[in-house]
């Protein structure tokens, strides 16, 4: 099986739908190279546009920064 999980706070978060017996051995294997190269953020420079027009439109430091992340 292979699954796909996160690291939060140095913990393994696995997805609520992965069900592992207790005392399971796994093996864990961390990519060499980062998921998110350096050059993938100017790929698609439109979020840098969003990101420029709020920054002149009266919203706040958090909402701009939610547009920056594209959660809004």
């Amino acid at each position: 099986m292979t699954i796909k999980a996160r690291v939060h706070n140095c913990t393994i978060v696995l997805p609520a739908s992965v069900e592992i017996a207790e005392g399971t051995e796994v093996q864990i294997i961390v990519p060499e190279k980062p998921l998110v190269t350096e050059g993938a953020l100017t790929k698609n420079p439109e979020w840098i546009q969003k990101a420029r027009g709020s920054a002149t439109s009266g919203l706040s430091t958090d909402e701009i920064m939610r547009l920056t992340r594209g959660e809004a």
